[in-house]
């Protein structure tokens, strides 16, 4: 349970955040053809359809660029699905470890029993999450091949490749991806090696407790 929250905690901060999409269109040069008001009226209008299934409201662009298409849009569905069945996942996984770990600590009854046991917990989560981690480092290094291969998973339809020029190319461009996931991949890994960082100085901490009793 608390791998599967480590690796979308980061998501649930960062995909509906605005100042975050911000930096990474000025990085990617995406309002060096977009009109910046027009930009954020169109990333409002994606986060509140991924939010809510709020429909597209079409209106004109700056500059020669046309609005959303019905393939574009489907694609955008897809996505807001996917996300729907991540959230789902990460929340469910979050209330049952909450519940475990209180589960745990009344069947332990002593403070220290439990802290040893949920730093075992953080201990052994965060070392296999670190070493999936290095795993998506290693990949993300070919980072065009991870992207093609994910899409290829989730959305087997197909209909995720556009011409250049279109308006989800132009406001979500390739680079946009790249910096996105290694955001994802970096904030995980901090939360992880503190976590780690837990785990070790709880275990060492119940350590020396049992030894004072002994």
């Amino acid at each position: 349970m608390l791998i599967v929250v480590l690796l979308f905690s980061s998501l649930t901060f960062l995909v509906y955040n605005f100042n975050f999409y911000n930096k990474l269109y000025e990085k990617n040069g995406v309002y060096e053809v977009l009109d910046l008001s027009d930009t954020a009226k169109i990333t409002r209008q994606v986060f509140e359809y991924f939010k809510s299934g709020k429909e597209f409201e079409s209106f004109k662009l700056k500059g020669d660029i046309n609005y959303f298409n019905d393939n574009e849009i489907s694609h955008l569905l897809d996505v807001k699905i996917l996300l729907n069945k991540i959230f789902i996942l990460f929340y469910c996984c979050l209330a049952i470890f909450l519940i475990l770990a209180l589960l745990l600590y009344l069947v332990t009854k002593k403070i220290f029993k439990f802290l040893r046991s949920i730093s075992l917990i953080f201990l052994i989560s965060s070392s296999v999450f670190i070493f999936f981690v290095l795993l998506l480092y290693f990949f993300g290094n070919n980072f065009f091949a991870l992207f093609e291969n994910f899409h290829l998973i989730f959305f087997p339809q197909g209909n995720w490749a556009f011409p250049e020029g279109s308006l989800i190319i132009t406001i979500f461009p390739f680079g946009f991806f790249y910096d996105f996931f290694f955001k994802l991949i970096l904030n995980s890994l901090i939360i992880a090696l503190v976590l780690f960082a837990f785990g070790i100085a709880g275990i060492i901490v119940t350590k020396k407790i049992n030894d004072k009793l002994k």
